[in-house]
């Protein structure tokens, strides 16, 4: 799958055995950067956590740190890898991710978030 394919395409139509070779063929890039589609690093803003944007089905793949998602608008469909469960957070929901992570959000409307280190 190309990484444009992969950009586009919704993640919920895939089913679970799909959804995790997918985590697993750009947890790499994620893990390098620690999170994709932000080329400035979303962990680097000193300081405070700076709000990110997420345009309509825009993905996010989180592992390796500790951190709390925060739905400040919009609507976040989470899935993480080894959970029979996938999740749906509305603004002012909080989403924990551990360590041993590996997670993909995807916005379902234009949205915005916040990682904060737990």
């Amino acid at each position: 799958m190309t990484a444009h394919a992969i950009s586009t395409a919704s993640l919920i139509c895939l089913g679970r055995s799909s959804r995790t070779r997918l985590m697993h063929a750009i947890a790499p890039k994620a893990t390098a950067s620690h999170a994709t589609e932000f080329h400035s690093g979303m962990h680097a803003a000193a300081g405070g956590a700076p709000d990110h944007a997420l345009a309509k089905n825009q993905m996010l793949a989180l592992d390796g740190r500790r951190l709390t998602l925060q739905c400040l608008a919009g609507q976040l469909w989470l899935t993480r890898d080894g959970d029979a469960e996938d999740y749906i957070l509305g603004p002012g929901q909080n989403f924990e991710i551990r360590p041993d992570d590996h997670v993909v959000v995807q916005a379902q409307r234009p949205s915005r978030v916040r990682l904060l280190p737990a």
